[in-house]
């Protein structure tokens, strides 16, 4: 299982990182692995790198576009899309800073329909050392 984590990056930031996407990956990632003791830190300098998210705005469009998919639902916080015909199950909670994306592959269908949003979110698997821009066709590791 691969476990995204998608933010929502500022735009400047995003016109300076483009091309250089391995640079801001490695930013987003040692906030990522600070000590319990730093997460006030990390918080002060995420702000000065993404756009807050508005929660209820994306869950609420998200919900509209897809409840009438077959594959998709929607549990408490949690958007599901399971497409047997793929083999993709995908779950995706949205929060304030950032988005969570489980796949069991590598790659999900809400990577498409979140790009409809923003050519601003950038997806990250810590544990892969993949990222990318979702506006963009390609995956870096």
């Amino acid at each position: 299982m691969r476990v995204y984590f998608i933010f929502d990056i500022k735009e400047e930031l995003r016109k300076l990182y483009i091309g250089k996407e391995k640079e801001l990956y490695e930013i987003l990632s040692s906030i990522y692995h600070l000590r319990d003791n730093q997460v006030e830190y990390g918080y002060e300098l995420l702000k000065q790198i993404i756009n807050p998210i508005d929660k209820e705005v994306i869950d609420r469009d998200i919900f509209v576009k897809l409840h009438r998919d077959y594959p998709y639902s929607k549990r408490n916080d949690i958007h599901y899309y399971n497409q047997l015909y793929t083999d993709e199950v995908s779950r995706l909670c949205v929060k304030r800073c950032y988005m969570k994306l489980e796949v069991d592959h590598s790659t999900s269908s809400f990577f498409s329909i979140l790009k409809i949003f923003s050519n601003n979110y950038f997806a990250c698997d810590f544990a892969s050392l993949r990222y990318f821009f979702l506006g963009e066709n390609t995956c870096k590791n």
